[in-house]
């Protein structure tokens, strides 16, 4: 069946991790049900017993009887509010008692603890179609090993497969995996970073560049305490006009618009049919969320957060490379344009396109634009500096 496979590889899902998953809101159910059954049963019992440790007869007779029962009522509302570790995936926050340590964020302390042997990751991210196989390039001219099984963009089939898992399951709002963690995410994790260092050089720096990760980077960068991430930002002009997938998956749905369950945007449904007849619009607000959300979690991590972007790496790839092994703490490196395959002929392709075709498009996109430093912020109205309105 297609749910069987992740979305971003295509590749089947592992059964272990998939049927754990599944398995756990039952596992929480016959845990308490035993837990409330059990102890209730056992006081019944104890009460139609003939021989008490206490006769009924004496004075004292009843006191060992609603002893049991009393504790038995005690262990059964106990059960009744028990949960297995990693059993639920929709816990909040408000659930865990204040100032306890939510079961989520042990898990995630435990795991970085067994992944802490690998070293830091550099971990690329971006909106799809931002030009990240350049950096990619770049990035391994640095002598830092990109992984084993790369995609047609470069991007790490392994680590894309952890990433889809944690979005799709728990994004945006991940209050209830730090509250109750995940019973599918320990496997998947120490599986994908296994298969994407499989041949990584003794001692060599490593990474992964997959788009999306900045949309799980809340959990990544636990996963990953000392990481440094790069977001790589490019017009987003240029991104809405190169074609994706559309948003049919839920998947695909998180990560253009942040919900799963949305069935139209815009009056369009969530087809492939739409997509080919709006695929720069659906794109555009892809862009919005992306490099938003993208800028928003990375600025979280403070100086391991860098950003760059796309325009510059092309204008200037040496200029841009020395800042990037800077920031990774890197010897400079020898780079050539002709080595990265440089394509000048990639930026500001949306300017040939007829404006019938862009208004709508960049209508959309204008106001990230501005934020993004792409172009200058739209005057309010009344805006003294505006030349329409009379001094």
């Amino acid at each position: 069946m297609k749910e069987d496979r992740f979305q971003s590889t295509g590749r089947r899902k592992p059964r272990a991790a998939a049927a754990e998953a599944a398995a756990a809101p039952y596992q929480a159910l016959l845990w308490r049900g035993a837990g409330m059954l059990v102890p209730l049963a056992l006081a019944a019992l104890y009460w139609v017993w003939p021989n008490d440790l206490i006769p009924d007869q004496s004075p004292m007779g009843r006191v060992d009887d609603i002893a049991v029962a009393f504790l038995g009522a005690c262990v059964a509302a106990r059960a009744a509010t028990f949960r297995p570790r990693g059993a639920s995936f929709g816990a909040r926050r408000s659930e865990t008692p204040a100032g306890s340590r939510a079961e989520g964020v042990r898990q995630l302390e435990r795991l970085a603890t067994r992944l802490a042997a690998h070293g830091s990751p550099v971990i690329v991210y971006n909106a799809a179609h931002s030009g990240s196989r350049l950096l990619t390039r770049l990035l391994t001219e640095l002598g830092v090993f990109m992984g084993a099984n790369l995609s047609d963009s470069e991007d790490s089939e392994d680590m894309a497969e952890l990433v889809e898992h944690i979005v799709l399951e728990h994004a945006p709002d991940y209050t209830g995996l730090f509250a109750e963690g995940d019973p599918a995410l320990d496997q998947l994790a120490m599986a994908a970073v296994t298969e994407h260092l499989a041949g990584r050089p003794q001692q060599a720096r490593w990474g992964w560049k997959h788009c999306e990760t900045g949309h799980a980077l809340p959990v990544i960068a636990r996963l990953f305490p000392t990481a440094q991430t790069i977001h790589l930002i490019r017009d987003g002009r240029d991104v809405a006009f190169s074609p994706f997938v559309a948003p049919k998956h839920p998947y695909w749905r998180k990560i253009y618009f942040g919900v799963a369950e949305l069935r139209s945007w815009r009056g369009f449904a969530m087809t492939q049919r739409a997509y080919r007849k709006h695929g720069p619009l659906f794109n555009a607000t892809r862009w919005v969320n992306s490099v938003t959300l993208g800028r928003a979690h990375g600025l979280m991590l403070g100086e391991r957060y860098h950003e760059v972007r796309y325009e510059d790496l092309v204008a200037d790839p040496k200029g841009a490379a020395e800042r990037i092994a800077a920031f990774l703490g890197l010897p400079p490196p020898e780079l050539s344009t002709e080595a990265l395959h440089v394509d000048t002929g990639r930026v500001g392709k949306w300017r040939t396109l007829p404006e019938a075709k862009t208004a709508e498009v960049l209508a959309l996109l204008t106001p990230t634009l501005a934020t993004f430093g792409y172009v200058e912020p739209p005057l309010a109205a009344g805006d003294p500096s505006d030349p329409a309105e009379p001094h």
